[in-house]
């Protein structure tokens, strides 16, 4: 991760990560480290309308393209450390604010073969026997696509801040892989794999919402594998990117139902 960060940045975020340690209180401890994972991937000596993809470490000033004037990397963490600081407590009082009685859980793991029962059962077993009566009712995902983003490169800075286990094997639809025929493929197998696997947990009645830019119209064959239909399409524009030199377009929002 070091080559896309200049050295005093690097170093200022070594010094935030020790200070973070030290501190005892466990809910002080996940704030601040939320606001430092904030402020080091908008910290990365990138330019503006790379942040997405990374392509190459810019170390002196550029012209920016997103901007349409002359930017420069960062030199320190400072500025993003305090305007993210201020943003994630006001977010944070105000989730306070309208937060109801109700169970949030992430459980990480390999979409096509966890077993969301026995996790949610070693995790918080109260959620757990909900949902093994009543089942999932539903799902809102938006799966990678084909050949177009490397999502660990992308969230390097995560993995070496938290020391979070890489999976990139794992990763479905991976760039590398590229979007020929075989890689289009794999990304049917690997999508309708975690489809039939969800199925396992879903209610009769489930729907799912899956986002997709389908250019390649492999949704339908893999709503056939997962032995799912698809109830209905809505067309989402996506008009405003991180990369601002590229155009807007349209994704798909694929409603499957059971058969």
């Amino acid at each position: 991760m070091d080559k896309w960060y200049l050295q005093h940045v690097r170093t200022e975020i070594d010094f935030a990560c020790a200070l973070i340690k030290q501190i005892k209180n466990t809910s002080t401890k996940k704030m601040l480290s939320v606001i430092l994972s904030r402020t080091v991937r908008s910290c990365r000596a990138t330019t503006h309308a790379d942040l997405a993809t990374l392509k190459e470490p810019v170390t002196t000033t550029y012209y920016c393209s997103k901007h349409g004037k002359v930017c420069k990397p960062l030199f320190s963490i400072l500025s993003w450390w305090e305007r993210y600081s201020k943003d994630t407590l006001d977010r944070l009082c105000q989730f306070n604010k309208l937060r109801t009685d109700t169970y949030q859980t992430c459980l990480t793991g390999d979409s096509k073969v966890i077993d969301i029962f026995k996790e949610l059962e070693d995790k918080n077993p109260a959620l757990s026997k909900l949902v093994k009566n009543w089942k999932i009712k539903g799902i809102f995902s938006s799966p990678p696509y084909v050949g177009l983003i490397d999502y660990h490169d992308q969230h390097a800075y995560a993995y070496d801040l938290f020391g979070f286990e890489r999976h990139d094997d794992l990763e479905i639809g991976h760039l590398l892989k590229g979007q020929g025929k075989e890689a289009r493929n794999l990304y049917v197998d690997g999508i309708s794999e975690v489809l039939a696997n969800c199925k396992k947990f879903l209610a009769d009645d489930y729907n799912i919402f899956l986002v997709a830019n389908d250019k390649f119209n492999l949704y339908p064959t893999i709503a056939e594998k997962a032995d799912m239909q698809i109830a209905n399409q809505y067309k989402r524009p996506v008009l405003n990117r991180t990369e601002r030199d590229k155009g807007a377009y349209s994704e798909i929002i694929f409603h499957l139902k059971a058969r």
